[in-house]
């Protein structure tokens, strides 16, 4: 059995949940961190004013992002989506709107990710 001081800390994954703005970041990094601190989750806001080394990355937890800026991530790269266990899109009812354009070629990059790698759904 694990030690409840350790929390999940120790384990590896990623969520990554998308905010519709950058504004509302820091306000769900700060919910989420307090909400979440007694498993010893980390939650790091990435966002165009918030940079991340890959290794802040990788201990990362949680990333909360914008959809702009996990645009540019995953179009270089797919090694944030392969050890992503979770997304969660808040807001999809802005795909009518100006940016959705952004938010629908995500989605469509991380099912194309998903049939790649042949991860089950």
């Amino acid at each position: 059995s694990q030690d409840p001081e350790e929390g999940i800390a120790r384990k590896r994954f990623t969520i990554i949940y998308i905010t519709p703005m950058k504004a509302l970041a820091g306000e769900i990094v700060d919910k989420f961190s307090k909400m979440l601190a007694y498993l010893k989750v980390r939650v790091k806001e990435l966002t165009g004013d918030m940079q991340l080394s890959r290794t802040e990355i990788e201990e990362t937890h949680i990333l909360v992002v914008t959809p702009e800026k996990l645009d540019v991530v995953t179009r270089k790269s797919d090694s944030l989506l392969l050890q992503t266990k979770l997304i969660i899109f808040d807001e999809v009812h802005l795909l009518d709107e100006e940016r959705g354009a952004v938010l629908e070629s995500l989605v469509i990059r991380v099912v194309n990710h998903i049939q790649r790698k042949q991860i089950p759904l």
